[in-house]
């Protein structure tokens, strides 16, 4: 426990705030995204959702959302899919980020694990989101008549090793020049690592960011092929709307501008 907390320790002291970083690209993706702590007020919602799931165990903590949604934010994704939805905790993060301008679609295997969420969705005309349901590479042949590429791509197979490869082959069809491609537990086991090594030298890949936790690449050709890591603190408690704002009425500064709306 000790030898893991001081690695931990470790990659937060070394890979973080963009130090040595010489990118302009990278530098404002770790400073403007990953290092950003600004809640907007929708994370709350998505929150307090996830508690009310206790009874089935969410494996990915609360930052992973919110660092996704900066993603879609930033780079103003409006085609994005999901490759393994589970509880729907992460996909309401994935289309709350641009609701208005974006089409998410969340697909899963075991349909009775997205009932909570169907209703949250239902509840939140959250008209962007779709449902495919089934079979992921049937689905993907679906989808690939209707778009041909994705902005953003979330493999979300929790370290499967076996699963995370099958699904990065069956994906590589929707990547185009501009499309961003997340893989969640590149670090999960010695399998993951060696599968994150081969996605970084893809002739398609350009640019990759390796977050320990997950990694990101980038496929633009206007982008030096180069691969950097920054420390992503997953476990950190999430900086929330309502917690940010009840500290301003503490120390009498005005709400006004701390409410950031999701919906570009």
């Amino acid at each position: 426990m000790k030898f893991t907390s001081s690695i931990k320790l470790y990659r937060k002291l070394r890979y973080r705030k963009g130090f040595g970083v010489h990118s302009p690209f990278i530098y404002n993706l770790i400073t403007k995204v990953i290092e950003e702590n600004i809640p907007y007020y929708v994370f709350d919602e998505i929150e307090h959702f996830r508690k009310g799931l206790a009874l089935r165990k969410e494996t990915q903590h609360k930052n992973y959302g919110a660092l996704l949604f900066r993603v879609i934010h930033f780079f103003k994704c409006r085609t994005i899919l999901q490759i393994r939805a589970y509880t729907g905790v992460l996909t309401l993060y994935l289309s709350l980020a641009s609701r208005k301008n974006s089409a998410c679609y969340a697909l899963e295997e075991h349909s009775d694990w997205l009932d909570a969420v169907k209703v949250f969705a239902g509840q939140h005309r959250l008209e962007n989101l779709h449902w495919m349901e089934g079979d992921y590479a049937d689905n993907l042949r679906k989808l690939k008549a209707i778009i041909p590429t994705f902005d953003l791509i979330f493999i979300n197979r929790l370290g499967n090793a076996k699963q995370t490869a099958e699904t990065v082959e069956l994906t590589r069809s929707f990547i185009g020049e501009k499309s961003i491609l997340i893989i969640d537990g590149i670090y999960k086991n010695k399998a993951m690592r060696t599968l994150w090594e081969k996605v970084k030298h893809f002739p398609e890949t350009s640019v990759t960011i390796d977050l320990f936790a997950l990694g990101i690449i980038f496929f633009d050709k206007k982008l030096h092929k180069q691969h950097y890591k920054n420390y992503f603190d997953y476990g950190k408690k999430q900086n929330l709307y309502e917690k940010r704002r009840q500290r301003l009425y503490l120390f009498g500064w005005r709400k006004k501008d701390t409410q950031n709306e999701s919906e570009t």
